[in-house]
Order: structure tokens, then C-alpha cells, then sequence
């Protein structure tokens, strides 16, 4: 480690590694510093990756289950399914791990250190070295922040709630358990009911709010979700408020409000909150560099730059959409401008996301709302995949597919789907948003027959003939 560097940068997840590579690559010195002395992030540890491979498996083992006619689980049936999850995760996620570092090991320009980094000053950090026993201090000019975010665990009464489950200690249990309260009917509260759900778990969610995904999907896909999560036995309940939990011996003694104000208990093997995240900023010491946050984040501008001139911010640290392709977006974002001065901005009009329920939500662009509150005047159609020679033939009719169109110069500025496989349907609708393609390119477009893509052209054509 050099006691100078072009740029450094905190944190070795998705917002963080990216672009260290890529200053790295252009010829910068550079030095990544990641606490946990692995790379990958949230995302790859106790994030997306983990619970795609449970995903995955339960697919697998509900199939299994399905070719012997069988609708309940077996505690050995459980333990095996665990044990092979758990299996698979070690191998995967220490893969890509070591992968990433063999990249970061490969560029003569860049350094790595396992520590926590804290700012000395605007110019200079300190690196507190556990393993090694030491602390450095290092000075760089320029600085990117990528310190992610943490599941944040609400003030609630009761002696349990320390105890309870968070994503990050979650897929680390031992076993799988035989019922789980899931407290938060959020993107993260929803996926994993089903996933856990399809193991043989039985799931309860309480959600605050009149709605799961409230404010995330629309109210059409919200119901086609919550069909899916009865069919696996998880149980929802909406306008309802978690007061207590409380540990009673091996389980958990839950009291909550309902939507009707009754007050209730249940008692539950494990409890899983998932109700949000909050940035990681404490021991960064960020106010002796100048930076201001708050409890949604770093503060940054539309160059990601924060209130300290040089040193920039991504992902979850700050506000803004939360995802890890978003995350590196981001990155990439930071370092172009500290190659080339504050030259790009951020523009969120052309992301897209999934939400990896059953079935599957995407988005690609702006909703009709955003596009409403930007002010473009929208038309929008949709294609209902009952209907759907290929949904038809995949026994998955239920979703649709959604244009939200500019009325003036027939753009597609936003694709909603909710549908099996929107995960892959999806990356069609960002190549359309992004290229700023409109309903008569998509309507020429040959799709082929029977596909689930088929819908883009039939329903451009649709909307073209004012259908």
C-alpha cells in the first residue's frame, strides 16, 4: 500500500469494484478498500445471488415434489433441500468472489486492503487493518464512497426482536425452519415468502400498509401476486401493525394489530424483518471530509459528486433507485467523471428492475405516473398473455404486458411486465426505452411465433390500429 493514490475507493461491491477496474484500467492509481476483505457486496452474499440459488432449488424441488404428487414436506425433505441450497451457495458465491479478485489482482495500478476506511480529512483517509494489526493512513485527490446499505430493524417492544432474521444473517441458518413471520410486505418481504414458502415453510407476511408492493407494482400485478402466495400457503395481512416480539424458548411470541385494530399473538419458529435498508455511513467520520448525509444518505448531485468537491457516491449509500446493475451504473458513472471531469450525469428514464416473485414483475423506463409527473402526455395499451400461444403452451397464462407511449411522437418511454420469465422479456423492453424506439419500429419488428416476445409487436400493431 502507497501512501498516495490517484483515487480511492470504499467499498467492493457493485457500486465500488467497477469502477476502481475502470480508473484502474485508464491508467489510475487506485486503491479499493472493502471491511470484509471480500468482494462481490451485499448483492453477492446476502443479496440477490443468494436468494436466486434458493429460488432456483425450490423451483426444482416443488417440481419434485409435483411428479410424485405430493403437496407437503418432510423435515428430512427440508434438511436435504437446505443442505444442497447451502451447497450451492458456498461454491457460487466464492466463485465469482475470487473471480472479481483475480480482475482487481491483474491491474498493476490498483491496491486492495481489508480494513475499514474513515476520513482524516478531504484529502486523506485512515485504514484500520484488523487482521494485520495496523493502521494506516493514505492521501488521495480524488474518492468514490460505495459503502452500500444494511436492513434496518425497528424499535419494537419485546426481548426477540435483536434475535430475529435480517437478509444478511438469513441465508446463513442452519436449517430451514417450519414457520416464519415476515415482517414488511416490501420487494425483499414478498420474494422470499415465496421462495421459503415453496420449501415447505409455512410464511406469514404482515405488511403496515393497505397492500403488498404498495407503491411498487401496479394494483394488477399486485393481485396476480397475491393469488400466486395464497397457492404456496403464505398467508398476507395488510393494515397491520407488528407491536412486540418477544422470545419464547425456541420460538417467537408475536403481538400484533390487524386491519380491523384487534389485537393478536402468534407464535412463530423464526421472524424475518424486511422493511427497508439504511446507508452504511457510521464510522466514516464523513463530516471531517465535508460530506452530508442523512438517514436516506449520502447527499450527491446529479454528477454523484457529494457536498466535498472530488469525492464522489454510489449505490445504496445514497438515494435513488436500489439495485446492483443501478449500483454499477453508478460506478461507472463516478469514475467517467473523475477521468474526464463532471461531464455525465445520472439518468434513471431508462432503468429497468425486476422483482423476482412467481410470477415474475419488470419494469423497463418510466410508469405512467412518472411520465405523468414529468409532464408527457401518455397513451398506454395492454396485452393480456391469456391469450398467448406461448404462455398457453408454458401452462403460465396469467400477466400481461404494458406500453406507456408518448402521445406525440409515439415513443415507448416505459414497458410494465408481470408475466413467467419477465426477468428475460425485460431486457427487450430496456433495449426499446433506451433506443428510444417507438410503436412502428416495434410493430415492423419480426418476433418469433410462439414466443412470449411476440407480444411486443402484437401489441404495438394493437395500439397503432387504435385498438
Amino acid at each position: 500500500m502507497k501512501s498516495k493514490y490517484d483515487v480511492v475507493v470504499i467499498g467492493g461491491g457493485p457500486g465500488g469494484t467497477p469502477a476502481a477496474i475502470q480508473l484502474s484500467s485508464q491508467g489510475k492509481s487506485v486503491l479499493l478498500v472493502e471491511k470484509s476483505g471480500k468482494l462481490g457486496g451485499a448483492c453477492l452474499f446476502v443479496g440477490c445471488i443468494p436468494s436466486k440459488i434458493i429460488r432456483h432449488w425450490a423451483d426444482e424441488f416443488t417440481a419434485r415434489h409435483t411428479h410424485l404428487d405430493r403437496e407437503s414436506w418432510t423435515p428430512d425433505e427440508r434438511e436435504e433441500a437446505w443442505g444442497r441450497i447451502q451447497q450451492a451457495m458456498r461454491v457460487i458465491l466464492e466463485r465469482r468472489s475470487a473471480g472479481a479478485m483475480q480482475v482487481v489482482n491483474r491491474l498493476p495500478t490498483l491496491d486492495f486492503a481489508a480494513g475499514h476506511a474513515e476520513f482524516v480529512s478531504d484529502r486523506e483517509i485512515a485504514i484500520e487493518e484488523e487482521e494485520l494489526g495496523r493502521r494506516d493512513r493514505v492521501a488521495f485527490d480524488r474518492a468514490i464512497i460505495a459503502t452500500g446499505a444494511r436492513s434496518f430493524v425497528p424499535p419494537l417492544k419485546g426481548d426477540g426482536v435483536q434475535a430475529a432474521l435480517t437478509s444478511e444473517v438469513l441465508f446463513s441458518q442452519e436449517a430451514l425452519p417450519e414457520s416464519m413471520l415476515i415482517v414488511g410486505g416490501g420487494p425483499i418481504g414478498v420474494e422470499l415468502s415465496q421462495m421459503f414458502g415453496k420449501l415447505g415453510v409455512k410464511c406469514t407476511i404482515i405488511e403496515l400498509l393497505d397492500s403488498i408492493l404498495s407503491s411498487v407494482v401496479d394494483p394488477q400485478a399486485v393481485a396476480i401476486i397475491l393469488k400466486e402466495l395464497e397457492r404456496v400457503g403464505v398467508e398476507v395481512y395488510t393494515s397491520s401493525r407488528v407491536e412486540e416480539i418477544n422470545k419464547a424458548q425456541e420460538r417467537f411470541n408475536v403481538v400484533y394489530t390487524d386491519a380491523d385494530g384487534q389485537r393478536r399473538q402468534r407464535d412463530f419458529e423464526k421472524v424475518l424483518i424486511a422493511i427497508g435498508k439504511v446507508p452504511n455511513v457510521e464510522g466514516l467520520n464523513l463530516e471531517k471530509a465535508g460530506i452530508e448525509a442523512d438517514r436516506k444518505g449520502i447527499a450527491v448531485n446529479e454528477f454523484l459528486e457529494t457536498t466535498a468537491k472530488g469525492i464522489y457516491a454510489t449505490g445504496d449509500v445514497i438515494t435513488g433507485p436500489k439495485f446492483a446493475h443501478v449500483a454499477a451504473y453508478e460506478a461507472r458513472v463516478a469514475a467517467m467523471n473523475i477521468m474526464m471531469g463532471n461531464k455525465q450525469t445520472v439518468d434513471f428514464s431508462k432503468n429497468s428492475w425486476v422483482l423476482f416473485t412467481e410470477p415474475e414483475i419488470a419494469t423497463a423506463g418510466l410508469t405512467e405516473t412518472q411520465a405523468a409527473q414529468q409532464g408527457i402526455d401518455v397513451i398506454t395499451g395492454v396485452y393480456d398473455y391469456k391469450v398467448d400461444a406461448a404462455a398457453q403452451v408454458a401452462n403460465a397464462p396469467q400477466g400481461y404486458l404494458k406500453f406507456v407511449v408518448n402521445r406525440g411522437n409515439g415513443k415507448i418511454v416505459g414497458v410494465d411486465l408481470c408475466a413467467r420469465h419477465a426477468a428475460s422479456l425485460v431486457g427487450e423492453a430496456a433495449l426499446i426505452v433506451s433506443g428510444g424506439l417507438t410503436l412502428r419500429d416495434v410493430a415492423q419488428a419480426i418476433h418469433p411465433h410462439p414466443t412470449m416476445t411476440e407480444a411486443f409487436g402484437v401489441l404495438a400493431l394493437k395500439m397503432l390500429s387504435g385498438q
